[in-house]
């Protein structure tokens, strides 16, 4: 199925649906925290007050994931006296390396690459989700003429999950241990996504994690699906989040939450102004208006849900890939300032 023909089914199935979906699509939405859930570590300080560091340096992979970031950069962050500079990074786990080593303050990451950072005795936290899992945003596409149909299909095929501790890897381990199906069957690469579009015309790779122009250049190119990274127990999971180390949280409290304040702002901005992120989809990712348009945004959050978090957790353990002991992101997680 054709990522247009699975959209429509959708527009079919929302539609017989109506109320229904409507209430649970705005039960998920604005990343409101169940009252279950525990608190999170207090906010790590006054956004308000003087900064410590006024200018800061933040990695990610260049992606739809991180344009609220272009809408900080431009303008939510200057009111609190902060600037931020973007330092690309080809995958999760250089991004959490960057942060780590000192070379960058602040870094996006799949919480996974954070689990595992964290289990080794890194002091990373949390401060603040990025986008939850949203249908229509990823896919594991396959090339035309690669005879891959469905996740039974990859035995013996070479797949591009982009780093091997990403969400989309450990989704399609979980899944494919849940359906009964062997990973180590799959030749596992990691390729950036710019990378995607020539591996599939040259061959080289049969599969691939596809999101935003890279999606829209290989389903152009006949490329199909074979799996939705949102779909079942996975959609309104915690995908991607903005962490730092323990250390410069304690030496930088009023920078921390000053970027919590003018991240989620930004992320907040996004979710009710299509427009503005059309734009700003263009300016970080340069690409074309048309590609923007066509593009399906994904679910940002304007505060942290540990619910949500742990649903990581949960994944990784079940995926057989996870090698750690008892953990709770309540521990690493620190709370939305309530001044911004």
């Amino acid at each position: 199925m054709t990522v247009t023909a699975r959209r429509a089914l959708r527009g079919i199935i929302a539609g017989a649906a109506g109320i229904g979906i409507a209430v649970s699509l705005a039960a998920c939405s604005g990343g409101t925290s169940p009252t279950s859930e525990p608190d999170p570590a207090p906010a790590v300080g006054d956004p308000h007050g003087e900064l410590e560091q006024a200018a800061i340096r933040v990695t990610g992979i260049t992606g739809p994931g991180l344009v609220p970031l272009q809408i900080a950069m431009d303008q939510t962050a200057e009111p609190y006296g902060l600037t931020i500079e973007f330092v690309p990074a080809t995958d999760s786990g250089a991004a959490t390396t960057s942060v780590i080593s000192g070379d960058v303050q602040i870094a996006n990451s799949s919480y996974f690459g954070v689990i595992d950072a964290i289990n080794q005795g890194l002091p990373l936290e949390v401060l603040a989700e990025d986008w939850a899992s949203t249908l229509d945003t990823g896919f594991l596409m396959a090339r035309p003429g690669s005879g891959i149909e469905s996740l039974e299909d990859l035995a013996g095929k070479t797949v591009n999950v982009i780093s091997p501790t990403s969400s989309h890897a450990i989704k399609l381990h979980d899944t494919m241990i849940k359906q009964g199906l062997d990973p180590d069957e799959v030749n596992w690469v990691s390729l950036p996504y710019s990378q995607v579009a020539d591996a599939f015309a040259q061959g080289t790779i049969d599969a691939s994690s596809a999101v935003g122009p890279t999606l829209s250049t290989v389903t152009a190119a006949g490329a199909t699906v074979v799996f939705d990274y949102a779909e079942g127990e996975y959609e309104g999971m915690a995908e991607s989040g903005w962490v730092s180390t323990v250390d410069w949280i304690a030496a930088n409290p009023n920078t921390a939450a000053a970027f919590q304040c003018a991240i989620f702002e930004a992320q907040g901005l996004i979710n009710t102004d299509h427009e503005l992120y059309i734009e700003k989809f263009q300016t970080f990712l340069g690409a074309p208006e048309a590609a923007a348009r066509a593009d399906v945004r994904q679910n940002y959050q304007t505060t942290n849900r540990i619910d949500a978090l742990n649903k990581n957790v949960e994944v990784y353990q079940t995926s057989t890939l996870y090698t750690g002991g008892d953990f709770d992101f309540a521990d690493h997680t620190a709370a939305v300032p309530s001044n911004c």
